[in-house]
């Protein structure tokens, strides 16, 4: 699955843009990749701790930080 697929939730009417960035930006596509890591790891500990926990707290917010750098990047 491409990294940019876990975006389609999150900024789905940005999608296509989203898609350009990753072919034509390494470093779009490696803030990207980073995304798509932490919500999948975010997943993984989710089924694993108790919510609130440490872990799931510093994924959610590395997702928070990574969100906000995608969100200026697509100004």
């Amino acid at each position: 699955m491409e990294p940019w697929t876990a975006m389609a939730e999150r900024w789905p009417d940005r999608i296509l843009e989203i898609r350009w960035l990753c072919a034509v930006d390494a470093e779009f596509r490696s803030i990207v990749s980073d995304y798509r890591a932490a919500c999948d790891a975010l997943d993984r500990w989710r089924g694993v701790d108790p919510p609130g926990s440490e872990r799931i707290v510093g994924f959610e917010d590395l997702i928070i930080e990574i969100e906000a750098e995608i969100e200026e990047m697509l100004k």
